[in-house]
């Protein structure tokens, strides 16, 4: 299924700057570069979330960029995040069934696999996936270690946290901070030992990209950032500020709500409530209930201290890992969610009731995709028209509102055809005394997108 909304409906194209930024990081490492050298005009080839001064790279930590890699080699980089929605689904599986048992682990396979939020990022370039796909892993370790209490599953935890921290730094930290919830010091030291390495590596990635290992890609592009958008929407994305904000407040308990009712499957949230209740004191499982809430309560708590302005994401996409215990304690909760269902309302309205549920989640997803597929198609309608005006060896001007979320021209800008998201007072004829013997093109925003001549 995220195989064909990757292909057929989001036209296995990077729509977000967030993920052209990844698919161009994938291509630099593809082709054994971490970055490329900046061409002449850097200041006219500015795009979303990548940074280029003397060099051309992601700002972002190289791990989902790393994973893409493997799939960009071959062309196809849009196979490999469904393909991590996968490993993901397996490993809450096994988790679930070794923990709660056969038919608890399919509830919790789909109560995963079908969420809106989790199926939308998995056929997408987010690093979100990959996110949750490393974290599933250090939950399987968790699970493990509070059935057998050996330290050797927290390297396994700690393994997990640390590729998290390549990826999303902030997700491994507040699942480290989680780990409280297991009251073990010995295990949280072994994990945190075990997740140093990553640390490391991911300082040498920052000092080999960005100058310093203390200095991260985010930083080093704020600027860039504020002068495209203003100081406003480029505020700090992390201020204690944001706990008193009206704006802010109102935008995280709309993002709360979107994930409970738009992108779960539906009624998820209730059943899990059950569930944190039915894993009872003298269930074997008691101990990961407990870590569960902590996880979902501890990134619920971090929300409140993030900037939540609308994006061209799914609304709730910062509390994805969320989904992994909430699926957890939906599989403890749907027996005895179903056995009140029955005794009050009847067996034919709870199997009723389980049935719109799984129907109604895709149906969610295509809700969404509804109002996505349009806008993908306009972002890509500007590379389809150059194409079918068959520009070669040309220069493309965009004037667009934002150019710099369309002048995509690659880590090593050397494609036919050189998009230029200069500023709307420079002229054509600049363009063309900058670029002799070249063909100077303009591109102007709309539906469709429209092509005139320069020179």
């Amino acid at each position: 299924m995220y195989l064909l909304v990757a292909r057929f409906a989001l036209d296995a194209f990077p729509f977000s700057g967030d993920e052209y930024s990844l698919s161009l990081q994938a291509e630099l490492f593809a082709r054994g570069m971490l970055k490329a050298p900046a061409p002449a005009h850097a200041e006219w080839l500015r795009v979303d979330h990548v940074v280029i001064d003397h060099w051309v790279r992601s700002k972002y930590p190289p791990g989902a960029p790393a994973l893409l890699a493997l799939g960009a080699r071959a062309g196809l980089a849009w196979i490999v995040t469904p393909l991590e929605g996968v490993v993901a689904l397996v490993v809450v599986w096994l988790t679930t069934r070794r923990l709660l048992g056969r038919r608890e682990a399919l509830v919790a396979l789909v109560t995963l696999g079908l969420a809106p939020l989790f199926a939308f990022q998995a056929a997408s370039f987010y690093t979100q996936t990959a996110t949750t796909m490393f974290l599933a892993i250090g939950f399987a370790g968790v699970g493990a270690w509070c059935r057998t209490r050996r330290s050797g599953w927290m390297v396994l935890v700690g393994t997990a946290i640390g590729w998290t921290f390549l990826t999303r730094p902030i997700d491994a930290l507040l699942f480290g901070v989680a780990l409280i919830s297991l009251r073990s010091a010995r295990a949280i030291l072994v994990a945190a030992g075990s997740a140093i390495p990553f640390v490391l590596l991911n300082c040498l990635y920052q000092n080999a990209q960005f100058g310093s290992p203390f200095l991260d890609g985010y930083h080093v592009y704020q600027p860039t950032f504020a002068a495209l958008y203003g100081s406003t929407t480029a505020a700090n994305p992390i201020l204690i500020s944001y706990l008193w904000n009206p704006v802010q407040l109102w935008n995280h308990f709309d993002i709360y709500r979107a994930f409970v009712v738009d992108w779960t499957v539906w009624g998820t949230a209730l059943v899990a409530l059950v569930g944190a209740f039915a894993i009872g004191r003298e269930h074997r499982a008691r101990s990961m209930r407990t870590f569960s809430v902590a996880l979902i309560a501890t990134y619920a708590a971090a929300l409140l201290l993030t900037i939540a302005d609308v994006d061209d994401g799914a609304r709730p996409r910062y509390l994805s890992i969320a989904l992994i215990p909430v699926a957890f304690l939906t599989a403890g909760g749907f027996a005895p969610a179903c056995a009140a269902l029955a005794n009050r309302f009847g067996p034919r309205v709870r199997t009723a009731l389980v049935a719109i549920a799984v129907v109604f989640a895709p149906t969610q997803l295509a809700s969404f995709l509804v109002a996505r597929v349009p806008q993908v198609w306009k972002r890509e309608g500007l590379y389809r028209a150059v194409e079918r005006a068959g520009l070669r060896d040309a220069i493309v001007v965009i004037r667009a509102v934002n150019p710099s979320r369309y002048a995509r021209n690659g880590g090593l800008f050397d494609r036919s055809v050189l998009y230029l998201s200069a500023p709307a007072t420079t002229s054509g004829e600049t363009v063309a005394t900058a670029y002799p013997g070249r063909a100077v093109w303009e591109a102007h925003e709309g539906d469709p997108w429209t092509l005139t001549r320069t020179r």
